[in-house]
């Protein structure tokens, strides 16, 4: 490789990541910042960029970027989606446990407090029996 080629490359690669770097600022920025005269600005300058970078990279090629980075961010807001779903899904099926388990312990409290009095009344009538009374 010549000196020339190289610093062709290097300017190329540059460039696509300058482009890239304006093209997702806009994605990840663009809804987030107040209308003003300076969105205009850069609007001219993000065009131009785009423009730029399809003229070296090949046409279409910043929209394709654009069109691969809009993807990625819906392919992670509905992993972000689903995650938080099964979350809420989870804690639901944690808190009906949680009510199925209160449910038993009350009815075994009442089962061991209907048996206690049970033999407490056994127990009664055994000493009475005892004494014949």
């Amino acid at each position: 490789m010549t000196i020339r080629t190289v610093l062709y490359q290097t300017r190329r690669v540059i460039y696509v990541g300058f482009v890239v770097l304006m093209l997702c600022s806009d994605l990840w920025l663009g809804s987030a910042v107040p209308a003003n005269a300076s969105n205009a600005a850069a609007k001219v300058v993000q065009d131009r960029a785009e423009q730029e970078f399809d003229r070296v990279a090949g046409a279409g090629t910043s929209n394709q970027i654009k069109g691969r980075a809009t993807e990625d961010l819906g392919r992670v807001q509905r992993q972000v989606d689903k995650a938080t779903s099964q979350t809420k899904g989870l804690t639901k099926q944690v808190e009906g446990r949680a009510q199925k388990d209160i449910g038993r312990t009350q009815s075994a409290l009442e089962d061991a407090a209907d048996a206690v009095e049970d033999s407490t009344d056994g127990f009664v009538d055994s000493v009475k029996n005892l004494f014949g009374q």
